[in-house]
């Protein structure tokens, strides 16, 4: 169950990244948090995740694959605990509220749902349309109680996870295209008349801003403001307009990387884009360098998981993508966030240092 750790069999650029990519996002949210004590927390809640993290290497790959389905379960159970017993935040019933701290299951689902899935399929097929169903009714669940939430923007990054794990379990094209032909007809009949009104007013303001430029365009307006004004080098740190007179709203969560290009320019801003490049592509090598399929169904689902969540939240601050509160990873404040990010690179080196053990 537990095994000696051998240190050379981990991926170091990887390690090397993911603090780098947090220690950043601690640098702009001591600009960006109204208040210091979120600074503080978030230093508290990296240094439970860098644990979390190092403790699960203390397991071996196949034990943590036989707790997959168990830890699936406890995730529906806790999304389905949520809606009776959570708090309501922002108009979703979406967290437990434990004193100072907060959990969202639905993070924690994401992790769930890349093991279930890589477990389930590995040395199955998807040639045929009946290999759909049981890993979809694995998938559904959570996406399911995740909307009911309602937490639009949990589901999506839950859809991208399964997406992506059935892309590189070999998706064939013919099937891509029903699907995307399904999604066609599914979102304007089924999908949008079941969004909460809010959520039909971002996307609609995605097309046209400054049509509601005091409402439900504000917070894409400011924040692409904010971005155009920090030109190349920046305002400086600490120094942005935008951010330091209130005028980007949520600027420590989902618009943290509006903060990031007003201070630190275009330099700042690609900067941190070229280090997240560099760790989906190293997660992408691992990938490849796996020798099983759970293994490397693992790995896509976390890469999955990383790579939607940075385009939708870059995205939205440059008014590309409909607000949906999907957070920046290791930057946005959040630790439920956090641990989860963590945990999921740590999911991904486990699996790679056990990568020539039977799955």
């Amino acid at each position: 169950m537990i095994r000696r750790l051998d240190l050379t069999l981990y991926d170091w650029p990887l390690a090397l990244l993911t603090l780098g990519l947090n220690v950043a996002g601690l640098f702009v949210l001591a600009s960006a948090a109204p208040n210091p004590r979120l600074w503080k927390l978030q230093l508290l809640f990296t240094g439970v995740a860098f644990v979390a993290a190092a403790l699960l290497q203390l397991f071996r790959k196949a034990t943590v694959y036989r707790w997959a389905y168990a830890a699936y379960g406890l995730s529906l159970l806790l999304l389905v605990a949520v809606l009776f017993f959570g708090r309501e935040v922002n108009g979703a019933r979406s967290w437990f509220v434990l004193g100072p701290f907060r959990l969202q299951p639905s993070e924690l689902a994401k992790l769930a749902l890349i093991l279930a899935l890589a477990r389930f399929l590995h040395g199955r097929g998807l040639e045929r349309w009946r290999d759909y169903l049981l890993p979809l009714a694995l998938a559904l669940p959570p996406v399911a109680l995740t909307l009911v939430e309602p937490d639009l923007g949990g589901a999506l990054v839950l859809s991208a996870i399964v997406f992506g794990i059935f892309f590189v379990r070999g998706l064939p094209w013919r099937h891509l295209a029903v699907a995307v032909l399904l999604a066609a007809v599914l979102v304007p009949t089924v999908v949008w008349p079941n969004l909460k009104p809010h959520q039909q007013e971002r996307i609609l303001v995605l097309l046209n801003p400054s049509s509601d430029p005091l409402g439900a365009g504000f917070q894409v307006i400011q924040s692409m403001i904010a971005i155009g004004s920090g030109g190349v080098a920046g305002k400086g740190y600490g120094q942005g307009t935008q951010a330091q007179l209130g005028f980007v709203p949520e600027r420590h969560t989902d618009f943290i990387f509006s903060v990031l290009a007003e201070e630190m320019g275009l330099v700042g801003a690609l900067a941190v884009l070229l280090g997240y490049a560099a760790l989906l592509y190293r997660l992408g090598v691992m990938a490849v360098e796996v020798l099983h399929d759970g293994d490397r169904l693992v790995l896509a689902g976390v890469m999955s998981l990383l790579a939607f969540q940075l385009l939708v939240n870059v995205g939205v601050t440059l008014g590309v993508a409909p607000v949906t509160g999907i957070t920046l990873p290791l930057m946005s404040y959040g630790g439920t966030s956090l641990l989860t990010t963590y945990l999921a690179l740590g999911l991904a080196q486990l699996v790679y240092r056990d990568r020539y053990e039977p799955a």
